[in-house]
């Protein structure tokens, strides 16, 4: 079942990117743990708030998007029957400039809180191995006193095994020698990555960032997104 609201809390997040035309989750509370950024007419941008980077990217883009729950009692379209199995219902919403559908299913089983259908695209290697080879080329550069910093990197891997990060980029972060040196480290040739699995054991063309830290001793620490971020190209 669909409804809908006028609503144009989030006009100014339109007004100021007119590439996105709307904002999905499966989830109709005021935080919602995944996002899908309609920015462009054949794709959706994915945001897993969980991980540290897309919710910085997300915040830094677009500032605070507000989310609300339809003001409706869900028992009111069952009346009082019950049922001797599990049941739940899943509320979804899409934003738009002027208004807000929610979505409304009721299903049957146990509700799961985790939204995926196979495995995240991944690094061939141990990602304390990179923040070594980055914590090692800042040393090698004499660079000292490193203040605290945080950068957001991401990069495409093509369906297929073994591949290479394409077009990373800085999407977090200002330019500086930490993150020139991340970006030189991540994109080396001889590192390989897996993209996102689909359950049938298909890959699909893979998103995948990271959440970077380097502390004043040089410590170099690197978190990778971990949902699914693919699509069958």
């Amino acid at each position: 079942m669909r409804f809908l609201i006028a609503d144009t809390t989030n006009n100014q997040i339109f007004l100021l990117h007119p590439e996105v035309t709307q904002i999905s989750t499966p989830f109709a509370c005021s935080n919602p743990p995944i996002i899908w950024i309609r920015d462009n007419p054949k794709d959706n941008s994915f945001y897993d708030m969980t991980f540290k980077g897309d919710s910085l990217d997300i915040k830094n883009k677009y500032g605070r998007i507000h989310f609300t729950s339809p003001k409706v009692s869900l028992d009111q379209f069952l009346g009082n029957q019950k049922f001797n199995f599990p049941t739940h219902w899943a509320i979804g919403q899409t934003i738009y400039k002027d208004s807000i559908i929610y979505l409304i299913e009721y299903y049957t089983g146990e509700q799961s809180d985790v939204v995926a259908n196979g495995m995240a695209a991944r690094f061939n290697g141990s990602y304390e191995d990179l923040g070594m080879q980055i914590s090692k080329k800042l040393r090698e550069r004499g660079i000292s006193n490193l203040a605290d910093s945080i950068i957001v990197l991401q990069g495409r891997i093509e369906k297929g095994l073994n591949r290479a990060l394409e077009d990373l980029k800085l999407i977090v972060g200002k330019q500086s020698v930490f993150s020139d040196i991340a970006l030189q480290i991540f994109g080396d040739r001889k590192n390989t990555w897996h993209p996102a699995t689909f359950f049938s054991g298909v890959t699909g063309e893979s998103i995948i960032k990271f959440y970077i830290t380097l502390d004043s001793r040089g410590t170099v620490s690197i978190l990778p997104s971990k949902y699914m971020d693919a699509v069958f190209r």
